[in-house]
């Protein structure tokens, strides 16, 4: 019996060093165009409207900042999920209920402004306002709150603003 020679392996040529290169390098930009896709369709765009006029306006915003902390004004806000009622109970630094103003409040789901909404609250006693806030879903909000001395359709100034994070129950 004759044993035969175990057949020698293909050796390595500069054709198939080219092709794994070629493939490695397909394989990651495929991978990096995906990941490219998914970040762009999925931001929601400019944070910051107007930040240029904003900016300019700096100044401005920390005085108004500083009368706000002067006034010492406090909030409580809370959903009533059975109702759908968003209320807030607005009081000055003693302790007293704020009337007699004019309040919205923007909530937002903190990762995306795909689910953002606007609300008008109207007053419902000494110093609590209230809104009908329909089809908010279980989960994290971050409730924008903004107080005006007149109606803000009218150009009021904001007196007070505040920002809450706000816990619905699934």
């Amino acid at each position: 019996m004759s044993s035969s020679p175990a057949p020698s392996p293909r050796p390595l040529t500069g054709r198939h060093v080219l092709t794994s290169l070629i493939v490695f390098f397909a394989v990651v930009f495929v991978a990096d165009g995906i990941l490219i896709y998914k970040a762009v369709t999925t931001f929601g765009g400019l944070e910051t409207a107007d930040a240029y006029r904003k900016g300019l306006a700096y100044n401005d915003r920390i005085a108004a900042e500083d009368a706000q902390a002067e006034r010492g004004w406090q909030d409580k806000i809370a959903f009533d999920a059975d109702a759908k009622r968003l209320r807030v109970a607005l009081n000055d630094a003693t302790g007293i209920p704020v009337s007699g103003r004019f309040l919205t409040a923007h909530l937002q789901r903190p990762a995306t402004n795909r689910f953002d909404r606007g609300l008008t609250l109207e007053q419902t006693g000494l110093g609590a306002y209230e809104a009908t806030a329909p089809a908010l879903d279980a989960g994290w909000w971050t409730v924008r709150l903004q107080v005006y001395a007149t109606d803000p359709a009218d150009g009021g100034d904001v007196l007070y603003e505040s920002r809450r994070r706000l816990w619905i129950k699934p």
